[in-house]
């Protein structure tokens, strides 16, 4: 407990100023985060003894994370389709030279969800941010997530009864989930004013965020289990990988961003 508190006292004000400013430290912050985690993913993967082309995943993560950076200023989605296409045919064209006599295709399929499940995703982050002046909508996202988190973990641990995802997750409690969904509600109106959001579209937000992220945990946690593992890696004093940080927030992400691109900013 004592080194996760050291550790949130340090990242978590590192997280705030990168998000604040913005531009090339956010860039460099989101960047280090997604490259890290795909290098956990992929080292997850090579437990299960498949063998993902690291490199390409972590060169398409780059270019993810930079084309969303670079489109900021512009109208991004006609080619989000394109892009996406190419990295997948990389992804497929690199099974060639994995030089594997069997389960080629498995390990191309490791490499390509790698690429979606990382890179892809991590690039919302950058799309969120730019959205108001000093990423109200992300702080929006990183508080209700945070409420939710701590909140089904101390409640989980001291009242959960009732396992949640046993087989996945054996720690984690209805009870917990429940508490959580609660106070992410509640975290999403106290702080809707930081994303200028009327309280309706706050309640929304909040709920949406304080499901989806209890899946996302759920299939990070699915992938650990599978490889046979606790945590992604140590390399998070208290917190395990940054892949075991980011868990909540991959797949809240996208689906707090077309919310607000097709409900709140039409």
């Amino acid at each position: 407990m004592k080194n996760r508190v050291l550790t949130a006292l340090i990242g978590v004000p590192v997280v705030w100023a990168c998000t604040y400013y913005g531009g090339l430290p956010f860039l460099f912050l989101v960047l280090g985060m997604a490259l890290t985690s795909i290098n956990e993913f992929y080292s997850l993967m090579m437990k299960k003894n498949y063998f993902p082309a690291f490199w390409v995943g972590n060169v398409i993560t780059v270019f993810f994370i930079i084309f969303a950076y670079y489109a900021l200023k512009q109208n991004w989605e006609p080619a989000h389709s394109a892009i996406f296409t190419i990295a997948a045919i990389i992804a497929l064209v690199s099974g060639i030279f994995l030089k594997r006599e069997k389960d080629t295709i498995v390990d191309v399929s490791v490499t390509l969800l790698g690429m979606i499940y990382i890179g892809w995703f991590f690039s919302y982050f950058l799309f969120i941010r730019n959205m108001t002046e000093h990423g109200g909508y992300l702080f929006f996202l990183m508080l209700t997530i945070w409420a939710n988190d701590v909140v089904a973990y101390f409640i989980g641990t001291k009242f959960g009864r009732t396992k949640l995802a046993p087989s996945i997750s054996p720690r984690k409690t209805v009870e917990g989930a429940v508490a959580g969904f609660i106070v992410c509600l509640v975290a999403s109106a106290l702080f809707s004013w930081i994303a200028e959001l009327n309280l309706t579209h706050a309640l929304i937000l909040g709920g949406l965020i304080g499901v989806v992220a209890v899946f996302s945990d759920l299939v990070e946690s699915l992938i650990k289990r599978d490889a046979g593992v606790k945590d992604s890696s140590n390399l998070v004093p208290g917190h395990g990988g940054v892949l075991d940080r980011m868990d909540s927030f991959i797949l809240a992400a996208p689906v707090m961003y077309y919310y607000l691109v097709w409900v709140v900013l039409r």
